[in-house]
Parts: C-alpha cells; sequence; structure tokens
C-alpha cells in the first residue's frame, strides 16, 4: 500500500546537504535526469516519528494533572528509534507484546536494548515538481528546479559587541578596550515559496489499522505546526500539504481530516486502554535472577 503526500512551500525551505566555506547548499541527488534537490525520506521519516511519540504522551497525559514522563531508554526508542546496549538475541514474546500494543514502534521499528524490530513504513525522498523528475513523481511540469533555487544571505553578530545590550551582562572583568567585530556573513541555498514536492510512504504487507491509526495520528500532529526542512526559527519550512485523496491536509494552518478519523481513534483508545504503565515493557534495566542488574543503561 502507498500513500502520496503532496507539499505547497509557503515559505522558502532549506535542506542542506554540503556546505562550503561559509556557504550551505540544498541536498541534491543523481537522478537519470541529472542531479535534482531532494528533502530526504529519513528527516520527513524523524519528524514524524517525533511526532507520533509525542501524540502518544500527550494522549497518555489527557485528563491527569501531572503530564507522563518517561525514562531515557523508553524516551529514546519512542523518539529516536532507541539503541542496543546488550547481547542481540531473539526474543520472539516480547516481539509479539511490542507489536501488539504499541503500533507506533511497530510501524517504525527501532533497537529495542536487546533486539531490534523492523518497520513497516519506507518513506521515499520528497522530490521537487519540476521538469527534471516527471519520470519520477509522473506529474507533468514545465518548469525546471534551476529556477526554483537562489542563495540567500545571513549576518550573525555577536550582541556582546553592542555596548547597548552588553550593558546587561554581567562584569566578567574582561579587557573593556574596543575588540574587532565579530559580524559574520553567510549564505544558505533554498528552494522558493511556492515550489510543491511530493512524497510516497510506502507500507509493508501485514501493516494494521492500529498502525495506519498511529500514522495518521503522527500525521495530525505535525501539521499542527507544519515545517520541512531547516532554519524554522528563521520563518523557513511552512507549508501547506495533502494527503492524495484528502484524507488528511493543512492548509493555512488548518487542519482537516476525513475518514482517518476513525483509525486515530481506534488507536487513541488502545493507547488510553493500555495507560501508562505499559511503558515499561521498554525499561533496559531489568533484574537477574541473582538479583543483580542487567545491562547497564547508557
Amino acid at each position: 500500500m502507498k500513500k502520496r503526500i503532496k507539499y505547497k512551500m509557503l515559505a522558502p525551505v532549506s535542506h542542506i546537504g554540503e556546505t562550503a566555506s561559509t556557504g550551505s547548499y540544498f541536498q541534491t541527488v543523481l537522478t537519470a535526469g541529472g542531479r535534482v534537490p531532494v528533502i530526504t525520506g529519513n528527516s520527513v521519516r524523524g519528524q514524524l516519528r517525533d511526532s507520533m511519540a509525542a501524540h502518544l504522551l500527550d494522549t497518555l497525559s489527557k485528563g491527569s494533572l501531572i503530564p507522563v514522563k518517561v525514562s531515557k531508554d523508553v524516551f529514546n526508542i519512542l523518539f529516536s528509534g532507541g539503541n542496543i546496549n546488550g547481547s542481540m538475541k531473539d526474543d520472539v514474546e516480547k516481539a509479539k507484546n511490542v507489536r501488539a500494543h504499541f503500533p507506533l514502534v511497530s510501524l517504525m521499528g527501532g533497537g529495542l536494548g536487546d533486539m531490534i524490530m523492523a518497520g513497516k513504513l519506507i518513506c521515499s525522498f520528497a522530490y521537487p515538481v519540476c521538469k527534471e523528475t516527471e519520470s519520477i513523481t509522473g506529474i507533468e511540469s514545465d518548469i525546471s528546479w534551476h529556477s526554483l533555487i537562489d542563495e540567500m544571505e545571513f549576518t550573525r553578530t555577536d550582541d556582546g559587541k553592542n555596548d547597548q545590550l552588553a550593558a546587561y551582562m554581567q562584569d566578567t572583568g574582561e579587557e573593556k578596550t574596543a575588540k574587532s567585530s565579530t559580524q559574520m556573513r553567510y549564505s544558505v541555498q533554498y528552494m522558493a515559496a511556492g515550489t510543491e514536492f511530493v512524497q510516497d510512504f510506502i507500507f509493508l504487507d501485514g501493516v494494521t489499522d492500529l498502525e495506519l491509526g498511529a500514522f495518521y495520528a503522527g500525521l495530525r500532529q505535525w501539521f499542527k505546526v507544519p515545517r520541512l526542512g531547516g532554519m524554522a526559527a528563521k520563518g523557513f519550512g511552512l507549508f501547506d500539504a495533502e494527503l492524495v485523496g484528502q484524507e488528511l491536509s493543512v492548509k493555512n494552518g488548518t487542519v482537516a481530516i476525513g475518514a482517518p478519523g476513525k483509525l486515530i481513534e481506534k488507536y487513541e483508545d488502545l493507547i488510553r486502554t493500555e495507560g501508562a504503565e505499559y511503558l515499561s515493557l521498554f525499561d533496559t534495566k531489568k533484574e537477574k535472577k541473582n538479583g543483580k542488574k542487567g545491562d547497564k543503561p547508557d
């Protein structure tokens, strides 16, 4: 099964692939039609995982005066995919439990301390809609990506050299004689506002309704503050988007959802039924039979 998202940038978008001197350049990949700028699937996957994890913990916290907090190990599994910190083993029962109770982890996969769980979601690169990508996206266009890309310069300034602002800083005993300015100019390559990108999400066989519910819940969470690429603090990356078929969309900051809303409700019912205590399934600080702790946490 495949789902496609179309993004339309409402602001410039930056996704750095390499730097040289004071310049940062957009990520590109080689295709049969030459090199084209892309937003990597891994970067979007990371944003989606963060949104899914935040949604999970927010749902568990609803109705409680104290927000749900998790250990570092659980945090890393939910937000970063976890890691391996002990001897690898094939624990079939643990894998079944995780897939049954944690659709998020089952869908995205990760390192669960002593085992690696394969995910069920593949995120393609996000390609710009342009002449050079027609054979990849299947969308005809008479626009070349070369007309959609440009560079912007910024100035980084040391506010400590501004005498009015420096008045708010404690006297550190440093020499008060004038020093040379630390102002620095640097440039960033970006794709223009109005650029459209398309990205495919491929679900492997066996994906469940609960796992799809986790996916849609993550998209909805992400679309509440829709940003793509880097430099969001500088105003970059704002977008409108639509899951093809108008199942889920965001336009001018407003999220609309259709049929997938029922899958999200089903998924949230599971979360509330399980309760916050079921997160302990991911704890790696297990006691051995002799009473000694197992693998040390990171």
